[in-house]
């Protein structure tokens, strides 16, 4: 089973500075996180994050995992390569009663860490073996965008920005669920809607769902 955990406004700390350090960062990098990276040295690529504001970053030579003690992680990530490390910090996490993963071992994580193929940071398609073979579910992965991204159109994905606009518009009009649901899917189908989106209008697209809205009856 895949669950899409929802770290949004969550601090998730990953320690690790390299490359499978860099790797969770940018599975995390569009979950609307907050992401503190904690080692004793970082790649370029986190550096230029750290610079950008993307991630924060807190230098620490790292023998122990006493310094979780410090923070209310909502997910940690180890991503150290030392074995012995990882473990210490999965189970210093798991007193923390907080979600753990450790790059080097899924059977002593709370989940296993999918390969992602990520779509214009809007759709998020998930390559799972269970932890059996992180080197596999990443080939899948490469075999697979190719696939989904010739599948998922522009227009889809501005119909799901779209989506997310207008469901939460509708929240504050219209009262059931179910009307909401009915009120979602004709802005799907809506003929005027489609075209804006084809004709890369997405700005008049989200003038005529709010219109819609407004004479939602």
């Amino acid at each position: 089973m895949i669950v899409d955990l929802n770290l949004k406004g969550n601090l998730v700390i990953v320690v690790g500075g390299g490359e499978e350090g860099l790797k969770k960062v940018n599975s995390l990098l569009t979950q609307d996180c907050k992401i503190l990276v904690i080692t004793d040295k970082i790649n370029t690529q986190l550096a230029n994050y750290v610079k950008k504001k993307k991630i924060q970053f807190k230098k620490i030579k790292l023998k122990d995992a006493n310094f979780l003690s410090k923070y209310k992680p909502f997910l940690v990530m180890a991503a150290t390569d030392d074995r012995e490390l990882n473990r210490k910090i999965v189970q210093k996490a798991k007193k923390m009663r907080c979600y753990v993963y450790a790059a080097d071992d899924p059977d002593v994580s709370d989940f296993a860490h999918p390969s992602v193929i990520n779509i214009d940071d809007t759709v998020q398609i998930a390559i799972s073996t269970g932890g059996r073979s992180p080197a596999m579910a990443r080939k899948i992965k490469l075999q697979a965008e190719k696939v989904f991204k010739k599948i998922i159109k522009k227009e889809d994905i501005y119909q799901i920005r779209l989506q997310q606009i207008a469901r939460t518009a509708a929240k504050n009009k219209i009262d059931t669920p179910l009307e909401r649901k009915k009120f979602l899917y004709s802005v799907i189908n809506d003929s005027q809607i489609k075209q804006l989106i084809k004709d890369n209008n997405f700005k008049k697209a989200q003038k005529r769902a709010m219109i819609m809205l407004m004479e939602w009856k």
